[in-house]
């Protein structure tokens, strides 16, 4: 049975509950140093990238770019631009902005490699995010020694979910779930490979946890039928 949400439909989900975080923190980031100080352009294109004006980022992000700018501000930028890219689904250049970064400025934490995962999994380019996803796992969230973050186990998931390869997808979730306990849609994606493996009490469970989770803020109606078809009840927002 084919579940109703396949993970290639989940990047909503994925940037705004996960990459999101990071990228518009790394964002924000810019206005620390003194606007007298930053290129007009940078500031404009970044202004325009937490608006969602996308199509008006592209242009003033491209002259910063242009212009000298030091390597982690260039970095910045050009994750800004990617996320740009990947929301307007070009996803061949949303890669080449952000292999860019990550050869402008080498990423202290696991965020540029777990955006890179995403876009190649965007385009259909499944053993290169896992590559990418691999070198995001060797990350220590929480200090050394803790290992990778939910984030990560959650993409990896999402594309050997994709790559149709079910109890890997399993087993990286079950051992993300612990690094973050609370999150449904960890929950919610393990469901759908126990699923597709034809473990449907396993993934009834699953679904009733995620169901438990999300009970406050409820889940996006695109995935509220696979609950639904598991007699669950669960509450729907509406983006």
């Amino acid at each position: 049975m084919q579940p109703l949400l396949s993970p290639e439909n989940t990047f909503d989900i994925t940037m705004h509950l996960l990459i999101r975080i990071g990228l518009l923190a790394l964002a924000e980031g810019v206005f620390a140093v003194p606007s007298f100080a930053q290129p007009a352009e940078c500031q404009a294109g970044v202004t325009a990238f937490l608006a969602k004006n996308y199509d008006a980022a592209v242009p003033p992000l491209t002259q910063c770019l242009s212009l000298p700018i030091p390597p982690g501000p260039r970095s910045l930028i050009f994750q800004v631009r990617a996320e740009v890219f990947g929301a307007q689904d070009q996803w061949d250049m949303a890669i080449a902005d952000q292999q860019a970064a990550i050869a402008a400025a080498p990423p202290k934490d696991a965020w540029p490699y777990v955006m890179l995962g995403a876009y190649f999994r965007k385009a259909q380019r499944l053993d290169d995010s896992i590559a990418a996803l691999q070198t995001a796992m060797t990350f220590d969230e929480d200090g050394p020694g803790s290992g990778p973050g939910m984030a990560v186990h959650y993409h990896m998931a999402q594309t050997l979910h994709q790559a149709r390869r079910y109890r890997e997808a399993i087993e990286v979730l079950t051992k993300g779930i612990p690094k973050q306990p609370d999150y449904a849609y960890a929950f919610y994606q393990r469901a759908l490979s126990y699923e597709a493996l034809g473990d449907r009490d396993q993934a009834k469970r699953d679904l009733f946890r995620a169901s438990e989770l999300a009970r406050k803020d409820g889940v996006p109606p695109d995935i509220a039928g696979k609950f639904a078809e598991y007699g669950l009840p669960v509450k729907v927002y509406q983006r």
